[in-house]
């Protein structure tokens, strides 16, 4: 008898140890879902938590633009983008590549075929074409180079929004000229 109340008295130790709080992990699961959906509903569960499990969750969950920026420059076709789970970055951005390298293969086949055809003459066939492909791409891998920078900051400000997060205080020294001369002041500023 003596062992199954110890056991018991265990198991019920081991599940208020290992608990996990409610509303931390439903703001988890709505982060995880979509961030950007369920702003409000995180914006009313997250006025419950405390600053240090807001901390937590938005250092969990905060993105870093750099990995996606590499593979966006490197790989190109949006990929980064992808990885990063900016569905509609990576969607342009394939399109444009696709696109663009599309219309400079067709217009390369184009020109070299009127090429091969007629030897001789100067043929301008398909060289639109190709150049429209051209810029396609330039305009698409520099769309490819901007966008994890300007997604990654309105996910994270989105993220902070949604948890009442400030980030901290910051104090700016500033020297104000007034009728007592030269005076030292600071501007206290939330994060």
């Amino acid at each position: 008898m003596k062992r199954i109340v110890s056991v018991l008295v265990l198991l019920c130790l081991a599940m208020v140890v290992f608990a996990d709080d409610g509303s931390v992990s439903s703001i988890s699961g709505m982060i995880k879902s979509d961030l950007f959906k369920n702003q409000g509903k995180i914006q009313g569960i997250s006025q419950n938590l405390t600053s240090t499990e807001k901390m937590a969750l938005y250092s969990e969950y905060k993105k870093d633009q750099w990995v996606p920026f590499l593979v966006n420059f490197i790989v190109g076709a949006g990929i980064g983008s992808f990885i990063e789970g900016d569905s509609t970055g990576g969607a342009i951005a394939l399109t444009g590549d696709l696109l663009g390298l599309g219309s400079v293969i067709i217009g390369a086949s184009t020109y070299a075929s009127s090429m091969y055809s007629y030897p001789y003459t100067y043929s301008t066939k398909g060289l639109g074409l190709m150049t429209f492909g051209y810029v396609v791409v330039v305009g698409s891998r520099i769309f490819e180079i901007i966008r994890p920078f300007t997604w990654t900051a309105r996910y994270n400000s989105t993220l902070k929004q949604s948890l009442n997060y400030l980030a901290g205080i910051s104090f700016v020294p500033s020297f104000e000229n007034g009728v007592a001369g030269l005076t030292l002041s600071y501007k206290v500023r939330l994060n």
